[in-house]
């Protein structure tokens, strides 16, 4: 039987992911790491949970997987935590290392209440405050204009696109490929001939190199200029996970339908019943050009 560790080994192998992902993962690990799978029970998880609760935010720390940094979580962060372990035990069925009839140990756990968010995506109008700005504050890197439409056009996650390299994208076809999704499916994105313009005026890397990479050749930490470009532009606070949703947004008051818009967005399912339609690139094209010119 495998353990927690060989588990979250296999995962993060599997795909890359974000930061968040990666410190949720750590926590895990370091509860119930060389424990077998199905060892871990639900009264396990709930004494995790709480004592997470009780610690409040963490930070990595070298030599240790996290710290308790002192500051209290949401009752949306704990969740993602319980998530994050049942998405855990999915990929294990998934893998067969674990029955299809196995109950995981976050079955029944109770999750924190979460309170209505409205400003939860970017309208047109402000993503456009965003790019004027970061044209101006971004001397250095000089690429989070193409960055911010990229991901407002596309509605790409920033992990993806931190990941793209110069071989997924062509820009003669007008499309970018992400090979590693959230759902575990490769998704061709069609791209407007704004983002095209914007990507053709990055200098071109070779083809395994990070199209928005650093000076070392890394991915880009970008959070801090975002976060200065925000308040520059009168939106302090803003996530840039709200420009995805501000693309789905935009779709959605084309009148673009709900089919489209995850094909798009590269949902799995169309709905709770697991049904699923496929479109293609020309579809996806039509319908981006349509909304985002």
């Amino acid at each position: 039987m495998a353990t927690l560790d060989a588990l979250i080994d296999a995962y993060v192998a599997s795909r890359e992911f974000d930061k968040a992902t990666l410190a949720r993962l750590a926590f895990w690990r370091e509860q119930f790491g060389p424990i077998e799978l199905a060892d871990i029970s639900p009264d396990d998880v709930d004494r995790a949970v709480i004592g997470l609760a009780e610690r409040g935010r963490l930070r990595p720390r070298r030599g240790h997987p996290t710290e308790a940094a002192g500051q209290p979580l949401s009752g949306a962060t704990l969740n993602r935590y319980i998530t994050q372990l049942g998405s855990l035990y999915r990929y294990a069925r998934r893998l067969r290392l674990l029955p299809r009839a196995h109950v995981p140990p976050t079955k029944g756990i109770e999750k924190s209440p979460e309170p209505p968010n409205p400003e939860r995506y970017l309208r047109p109008e402000e993503v456009e405050r965003l790019v004027k700005v970061a044209r101006v504050l971004d001397k250095r890197w000089q690429r989070l204009p193409a960055l911010i439409i990229l991901a407002f056009h596309t509605g790409f996650r920033a992990g993806n696109l931190m990941a793209l390299r110069w071989r997924d994208l062509d820009l003669e076809q007008a499309t970018a490929t992400v090979t590693k999704t959230k759902n575990g499916r490769p998704l061709v994105a069609a791209l407007s001939a704004r983002a095209v313009a914007e990507l053709e005026q990055l200098p071109r890397g070779k083809p395994d190199e990070l199209v928005f990479a650093g000076r070392t050749g890394r991915a880009y930490h970008f959070r801090r200029l975002w976060d200065r470009v925000c308040t520059e532009a009168g939106l302090p606070g803003r996530n840039f996970h709200q420009l995805r949703h501000g693309c789905g947004s935009a779709l959605a008051q084309a009148g673009i339908g709900q089919a489209q818009i995850m094909a798009i967005l590269g949902h799995q399912t169309l709905s709770a019943s697991g049904r699923y339609m496929h479109h293609s690139t020309e579809d996806k094209r039509a319908v981006v050009e349509k909304v985002f010119g």
